[in-house]
């Protein structure tokens, strides 16, 4: 099959045409006697379909992080991010409006739920929104958070390695860092080193893994350091596995590692010049 009239419209005016736009008449009256150009309209849109398929929503964050965002569940930067994207996208806005209305509406989220810094992807690399089930799902998700509580775990200490005797001018103190403490499937060494900023301050340098996690896994977890007088100072793992914590005053410190389903606790820091 051929065209009637070879070249009497283009692409262009059918992209035009089948876009909403303005066109010629002749194009309208030329779809209406030619099965040929209107058969080629028919796999545009069909392909305009299956690309908006694709790639509709591809940038937007997965509804589970919009509903993490709404219970106030997301760390400080990924919430800023998701508030930025509500400002220019009317569908996810209107997926956390559902949300509200859901949370708002029932009962066993009379209490606030408790709220833990999750650090996760914005967008996949698939985002599927489907508002019901995916807003049903996240709802059910928070009423188990909010059942459970998150859970606090007391790091244990681990025994110093052996070791032949002390490095030459080396103290008993020193002798006892970096220290190895674990929790479950996760392991933490520390050490304290003097700061390079000031000589009257400390550096804490922390190294965490998981078994069978790879280490960017870890990326964004928030780690919290709270001395005895209510001095606090926050940071996150790296894409390595570290977090270093600068300047930090002397004192006995309690250090947090704050993952989504549990809180890792190492009580009694003692964060000291060595001599």
């Amino acid at each position: 099959m051929e065209c009637l009239e070879p070249g009497a419209i283009h692409d262009e005016e059918l992209f035009a045409y089948l876009a909403g736009e303005q066109v010629r008449p002749l194009v309208e009256q030329h779809l209406t006697t030619c099965q040929y150009c209107a058969n080629r309209l028919g796999e545009y849109r069909r392909l305009e379909l299956t690309l908006s398929s694709k790639l509709f929503r591809r940038d937007c964050p997965p509804t589970h992080v919009l509903g993490e965002y709404e219970s106030g569940m997301l760390s400080k930067e990924l919430s800023a991010a998701v508030r930025n994207h509500l400002n220019m996208c009317m569908h996810c806005a209107a997926e956390v409006a559902s949300l509200t209305e859901f949370l708002a509406n029932d009962p066993m989220l009379a209490e606030p739920v408790p709220q833990v810094a999750v650090s996760v992807p914005l967008a996949a690399s698939s985002n599927n929104h489907h508002p019901v089930q995916d807003v049903k799902r996240v709802l059910d998700n928070v009423r188990e958070r909010s059942r459970a509580g998150i859970r606090r775990i007391a790091a244990t200490l681990m025994p110093p390695a052996p070791r032949l005797a002390f490095q030459r001018g080396e103290s008993a103190q020193a002798a006892l860092w970096p220290r190895r403490y674990t929790a479950e499937d996760i392991s933490i060494s520390v050490q304290v080193d003097r700061g390079t900023s000031r000589r009257d301050a400390l550096q804490l340098i922390g190294f965490v893994t998981r078994k069978d996690v790879a280490l960017e896994s870890l990326q964004g977890v928030p780690v919290q350091l709270v001395s005895q007088t209510d001095a606090q100072y926050r940071q996150s793992i790296d894409e390595l596995g570290n977090f270093v914590f600068s300047s930090v005053a002397p004192a006995t410190y309690s250090l947090e590692l704050q993952f989504p389903e549990s809180t890792i606790v190492i009580d009694e820091l003692p964060v000291a010049f060595q001599d």
